[in-house]
């Protein structure tokens, strides 16, 4: 029984000693690594010479290359006893701005990534310079959402034309400017705008209204414009959706029309039609979205229709784009130019008078009046993160008012302060999105 155990402790010191620690040489690919010995070097071997090749300069130096992704060890004996192991990993030669946060290994022929990601450049970059045999065990870092803020305007050019209205482009501005150029007011930026304006509006009574960069003045000159008559807000979404994902949006309806069956049977179907709109952003960095736009705007046409069963089945008028741009959260663009053009016939005559054979035509007119309407959206985006669970949610507009219960007092003489409000019995949020 002794014998026995002692011969077991052997064979332990015996395994101890063959897998003693190795020393690790960490090398890029293409680095070459100069590796310098105590003792001279009687006999020396390389596990896989495709990895890294050794060259010998004399009996205490040698040059190591890393020729190839992937581990192997080098075995130098410097005397009689166990030779001293190196364990050599040849890893992908990945920008130190990259790897911020992130951390790379080797698993044979393998690269192995781990760690977090700042941004979707950054890891993007970091698979490239991985090559294809690579493991990516990376998770993104930051706001992963993008809520899209829509505002869906449509306004009439026909009825701006006959105001005294143009619109004019100057360095990258878009100005909308209603009245004479000589009260046009001064905005930041947009002089030379009104020197363009010059010549083309002569009205001296109208108001004067100018439209100049879309983040400061849009939205009040759009306001001013929808008291005149002249434009009209269709619809605000706010989207949210994932970094590449697709969010839409439809303000329209739906038509039915037949079609024919399998059995011979005439059955509706519906198609939408109305104001869509399809993006998917995709987040850069912190400071930089990518988004993906295309809208699209359709309407019934009965004039191009089509008779079938004896239903009259209307076509559609579509105008749809479709484009890509890079801008900062907060930053706002403009889609415009899809134009809505309809035609009119209106006749006027005198009552009695204006139906009599040929004389009739002196005391009527015919005229053709074009409607012009162009769609114009502006597209907001911003990065939005998950609120923290059991986090009260925000007071909603007007919501003191509901929750408010007036007291007789200042019901009789008008102090709001006197009143009572209801506990609030908002909920809490499980996941609610905010934006930054």
């Amino acid at each position: 029984m002794k014998n026995g155990i002692i011969f077991g402790l052997l064979l332990t010191l015996i395994s101890v000693a063959q897998a003693a620690p190795y020393k690790t040489l960490r090398m890029t690919l293409g680095e070459q690594q100069a590796l310098t010995t105590q003792h001279s070097v009687k006999r020396s071997a390389i596990g896989n010479p495709d990895v890294a090749s050794l060259r010998v300069l004399n009996s205490k130096q040698f040059l190591i290359t890393a020729k190839q992704i992937g581990s192997t060890q080098l075995l130098l004996w410097q005397g009689g006893g166990e030779p001293t192991t190196f364990k050599i990993d040849v890893i992908p030669n990945i920008a130190s701005s990259s790897t911020s946060g992130v951390a790379v290994d080797v698993a044979g022929d393998k690269t192995v990534l781990h760690g977090k990601t700042h941004s979707l450049s950054q890891h993007a970059q970091l698979l490239a310079a991985a090559g294809e045999n690579v493991v990516d065990n990376t998770v993104q870092q930051g706001a992963i959402q993008v809520q899209t803020d829509i505002r869906i305007i449509e306004y009439s050019r026909s009825q701006l034309k006959q105001i005294g209205t143009a619109l004019a482009y100057s360095g990258g501005d878009t100005a909308l400017a209603m009245g004479a150029a000589n009260l046009l007011p001064t905005i930041s930026g947009m002089s030379e705008i009104a020197s363009l304006m010059g010549g083309l509006v002569t009205s001296g009574n109208s108001s004067s209204i100018l439209i100049g960069h879309a983040g400061k003045n849009f939205s009040a000159a759009v306001n001013a414009l929808q008291q005149n008559g002249y434009a009209y807000t269709l619809a605000e979404p706010s989207l949210v959706s994932l970094s590449g994902q697709t969010a839409s949006f439809l303000a329209g309806g739906e038509f039915p029309y037949p079609v024919s069956g399998q059995d011979g049977q005439v059955q509706i179907e519906f198609k939408e039609f109305g104001v869509r709109l399809r993006l998917t952003p995709t987040i850069l960095s912190e400071n930089s979205i990518m988004l993906k736009v295309a809208p699209e705007v359709s309407d019934l046409d009965f004039s191009s229709g089509v008779q079938t069963s004896g239903v009259s089945v209307p076509a559609l008028r579509v105008r749809r784009t479709d484009t890509t741009i890079q801008l900062a959260p907060g930053e706002s663009f403009i889609i415009s130019g899809l134009v809505t053009r309809n035609t009119y016939n209106n006749a006027d005559k005198i009552p009695g008078l204006g139906d009599i054979p040929i004389l009739g035509a002196l005391f009527r007119s015919t005229r053709f009046e074009q409607d012009d309407k162009e769609l114009v959206m502006v597209v907001t985006p911003h990065l939005v993160k998950p609120m923290a669970k059991n986090t009260e949610l925000r007071e909603l507009p007007g919501e003191t008012y509901q929750d408010y219960t007036p007291t007789f007092t200042s019901m009789l003489f008008g102090d709001p302060q006197k009143g009572t409000k209801t506990p609030s019995t908002r909920p809490t949020s499980a996941g609610v999105g905010f934006a930054n």
